[in-house]
């Protein structure tokens, strides 16, 4: 408990003041049918997008209206950034759900286990309100050293939604040290990630391991654990003679966290049943938009973000353009 008061301390002075700034402003030149459409999807559960947004990006640091270049001629980077934060919008949601899940008297997945996703998800709201800073300010390489760690984050949650046990573990931990055994032990090398996939093969949900988007992946993250390694070798967009590419190495990074945020939500119904069982409890709970708030439409935000990830695997056109190509 103690630990978790911590976490809604920290919460309530990390982020700004809300902003009365219009929605649709903020993604100038966004594409008009991804817009209706996302709207549509909102509107169609009896959710208020503007105010959630309000309540979730509407707090990060880096707010503010997007100067895209030539966005008249190819809307592609801003809906790119506008799926992004759609998907951010979703683990702020999870995270607010996991507060409640915490103090309820009886929930399918384990207390420990909601400890331990709501602590986790407070992290990685930090780090997406920092690689969203980043991305706007365009400084890709940074970028891509909070991608890596968000992609690895990403799979601790969900061997902890899939292995209870592996959650007590996380939340038993009490010193540095002990932290970094579990990291070591877990984690690290990919560990979590394999015990992932399995349980995701075994649900029949996993990808082709060697297909072509298992190996874009894995080249995807083996650039971008160069970011974090300093090599001689720099990347093109440190010439600043070339915003173009600062661009577009930062939209491939960002349609890379974006996929991730996504698979983490479609992924952690399939691990288990009891996820969704949960979040639709919570919302049953109190299914108006307009009452408790953020923590009560998770269930619903999460049939928004499936479908959003189909948009993003069959729309976007980041992958014709790949990190690899525009770091060397």
């Amino acid at each position: 408990m103690e630990h978790r008061n911590r976490i809604n301390r920290a919460m309530a002075t990390r982020f700004a003041s809300s902003t009365p700034m219009p929605f649709e402003a903020n993604y100038p030149g966004v594409s008009p049918q991804l817009m209706a459409r996302t709207r549509q999807m909102w509107s169609a559960r009896g959710l208020d997008l503007d105010t959630v947004w309000r309540d979730t990006i509407g707090r990060f640091r880096g707010l503010g209206t997007v100067g895209w270049p030539n966005f008249e001629e190819n809307s592609g980077p801003v809906d790119q950034f506008f799926m992004f934060e759609q998907a951010a919008i979703w683990v702020a949601s999870l995270n607010a759900t996991a507060a409640i899940a915490i103090d309820m008297s009886l929930t399918r997945l384990t207390t420990p286990q909601w400890r331990a996703l709501h602590a986790l998800t407070f992290r990685m709201i930090e780090q997406l309100d920092a690689f969203r800073l980043l991305f706007l300010t365009e400084l890709p390489t940074p970028s891509m050293q909070i991608a890596r760690t968000i992609s690895e984050d990403i799979d601790m949650a969900l061997a902890f939604v899939s292995r209870p046990k592996l959650a007590a573990r996380f939340i038993e931990c009490s010193t540095i040290e002990e932290a970094n055994e579990f990291w070591r032990r877990h984690i690290a090398g990919g560990r979590a990630f394999k015990a992932v996939s399995e349980q995701l093969y075994r649900s029949g949900l996993e990808f082709d391991q060697s297909g072509e988007y298992a190996a874009w992946r894995k080249n995807v993250k083996a650039i971008l654990g160069t970011a974090v390694h300093t090599s001689f070798r720099s990347p093109r967009s440190a010439d600043a003679k070339h915003p173009q590419g600062r661009l577009h190495d930062g939209c491939d990074c960002l349609y890379f966290v974006t996929l991730r945020l996504q698979e983490m939500c479609a992924y952690s119904h399939g691990l288990t049943k009891s996820f969704g069982e949960d979040l639709e409890s919570i919302h049953q709970q109190n299914p108006s938009a307009t009452d408790e708030g953020l923590g009560c439409l998770t269930a619903r935000i999460s049939e928004i973000t499936v479908d959003q990830l189909r948009w993003t695997l069959t729309n976007s056109e980041a992958q014709s353009a790949p990190l690899s190509q525009q770091l060397h």
